[in-house]
């Protein structure tokens, strides 16, 4: 493995690439910690992925009050067009574009403008959904400071809802308006790519998001293959149990074979 760091894709915009000794093919691994991105963030990821046999492109984005489909959508096609035509050396087939977390519902909205599959674990699709749910806690919670607080302390002080309820309203800017466009669902179309969904069945972000997605894209004809694992667990909480299928799933992607029956079991 050969890791080259900070590689710039866009004014003010880089990417680490991690290069595989006999690559497969391409993953772009999108990453986000919501209030500030950091590709370094994706790095234990990244390596696993890479000594599977991928060549890995980690980045961040930007979040803007369109959410996932707006500056964040751009940077991240922004990467992945610089990808398509450097002269990194990996065998130029389709790529699978793979996030966590908010950086999922990113990887979702590349996979549907792109035509390219997607790997994402605990995305969040319904916001408006987990906003009215849990609206009980009050509007006011983009107030509190969650920076600089890492996602273990939230963890153990229970402040998971309330944490993603802070930072989707400083997203938006307290403008709940924009919340039903923010849903990736609404922008599913034929030509979309096959997606592998992962979360958990008591986590943080809601999986009736997912049932919704994987309705959605099997209406068009779409490949979605969904793995809800047992327990509270977000994103790499899982990752020993997602791994495995994850990994199957890029593979066959991009090795042209039939998405259709794939199953993340």
């Amino acid at each position: 493995m050969r890791i080259i760091r900070g590689l710039e894709y866009a004014p003010g915009c880089d990417l680490d690439a991690y290069m595989s000794l006999s690559p497969r093919g391409a993953v772009l691994l999108l990453t986000s910690c919501w209030l500030e991105g950091d590709e370094g963030e994706a790095s234990g990821l990244a390596e696993l992925l890479c000594n599977a046999g991928f060549t890995v492109f980690a980045t961040s984005f930007r979040l803007d009050p369109s959410g996932p489909s707006g500056v964040a959508l751009s940077d991240a096609c922004a990467a992945l067009s610089w990808i398509a035509t450097s002269e990194m050396r990996f065998e130029r087939r389709e790529m699978v574009v793979m996030g966590c977390g908010i950086a999922g519902t990113v990887a979702i909205e590349v996979g549907l403008r792109e035509s390219i599959p997607v790997v994402a674990w605990s995305a969040v699709i319904d916001f408006r959904a987990f906003m009215d749910s849990t609206a009980s806690l009050g509007e006011s919670d983009h107030t509190r400071d969650y920076h600089s607080v890492d996602w273990g302390q939230i963890k153990d002080s229970g402040e998971q809802v309330p944490f993603l309820r802070s930072v989707i309203l400083a997203i938006i800017s307290n403008n709940l308006s924009l919340l039903t466009a923010m849903n990736p669902v609404r922008r599913v179309v034929s030509s979309a790519g096959p997606m592998l969904l992962m979360g958990s069945t008591c986590e943080v972000v809601p999986a009736a998001g997912v049932a919704l997605m994987e309705k959605a894209l099997k209406g068009q004809g779409i490949p979605c293959a969904v793995d809800l694992m047992e327990g509270g667990g977000h994103a790499t909480d899982y990752l020993d149990q997602a791994l495995p299928g994850t990994i199957r799933f890029i593979g066959e992607a991009l090795s042209g074979t039939d998405t259709r029956r794939f199953s993340a079991k």
